[in-house]
């Protein structure tokens, strides 16, 4: 009881201090924190300077935004995958993503891995898990990073078409980082903002992006991207019965048709949350 009590505690003080968090910023507008500022500046840098480039992976400047698995999480991702998988087969997956840019690996039954990789595998898992009967041919991503989660779900779908929704910058990089690799799918770029109707898609997929959006953005998103999609999966770090700068738990169920919310496996953050729609 004592345990569950001081957790409950250490909650309620992270919700407080989340929601201090967001009166300090311009609710429904963009969020111009040093540490997205610093990483805009140094996606730019790794587009324009090739020695940057080849490790931007490592850099911390960059692992404070995506390559920031940490050893632990690492680990329970890849037992919660081996429950699955054999080791063979997550190493032939991780193989997938190439290790450009000089990522962190860590060992693991002997193989040396990236710990971002193994999160991919896990949500291409829990995908498949969810919505076992179906097969995604068209899918679409909000907040690609480098593109590496579309690289891991081919290994899972049959995809045919892509498209990445993320800052200009970003897609640029995506693009250069796929140059290295050899997807089988058509892919495309896109910005929110300036999304254009490309059709329907089978899945929306979106790891935290979604939810790191102010509300005005991710009322922009289901209108122009997410409404589009038969099914939906995201993982979210921002869902709460109450906010000053994203969807509340109440307006994520009145825009996502059959929502349903699960949690995070292996949890990631106390408040992260997994959430699937139908439309």
């Amino acid at each position: 009881r004592k345990e569950s009590s001081a957790a409950s505690d250490v909650y309620k003080r992270q919700h407080i201090k989340r929601l201090l968090q967001e009166l300090q910023t311009n609710v429904g507008g963009s969020d111009s924190s040093s540490s997205e500022y610093q990483y805009v500046n140094f996606v730019e840098s790794a587009l324009k300077d090739e020695e940057i480039f080849n490790s931007f992976r490592s850099d911390s400047r960059y692992r404070d935004i995506l390559e920031h698995v940490s050893d632990d999480l690492g680990k329970k991702y890849y037992i919660k995958i081996r429950e699955v998988l054999s080791h063979k087969e997550v190493v032939d997956i991780c193989n997938a993503v190439k290790n450009v840019g000089n990522p962190r690996l860590l060992k693991y039954e002997g193989s040396k891995l990236n710990p971002a990789t193994l999160r991919y595998i896990n949500v291409g898992l829990d995908i498949t898990k969810k919505f076992p009967n179906d097969k995604f041919k068209n899918i679409v991503e909000i907040g690609a990073g480098y593109g590496g989660q579309a690289l891991v779900l081919e290994n899972f779908f049959e995809i045919k078409n892509y498209t990445l929704i993320d800052l200009p910058q970003v897609n640029q990089l995506i693009q250069k980082f796929f140059s290295y690799h050899d997807p089988k799918f058509q892919y495309s770029f896109s910005e929110i903002e300036t999304y254009t109707n490309n059709g329907k898609y089978d899945l929306f997929i979106s790891n935290y992006a979604f939810s790191e959006l102010p509300k005005k953005l991710q009322i922009t998103a289901i209108k122009n991207v997410i409404s589009n999609a038969k099914y939906g999966y995201m993982i979210v770090n921002n869902f709460n019965n109450f906010s000053f700068r994203y969807l509340s738990k109440a307006q994520y169920a009145n825009n996502l048709p059959n929502l349903e919310v699960f949690d995070e496996i292996p949890e990631s953050y106390m408040f992260n949350k997994i959430v699937t729609f139908k439309n």
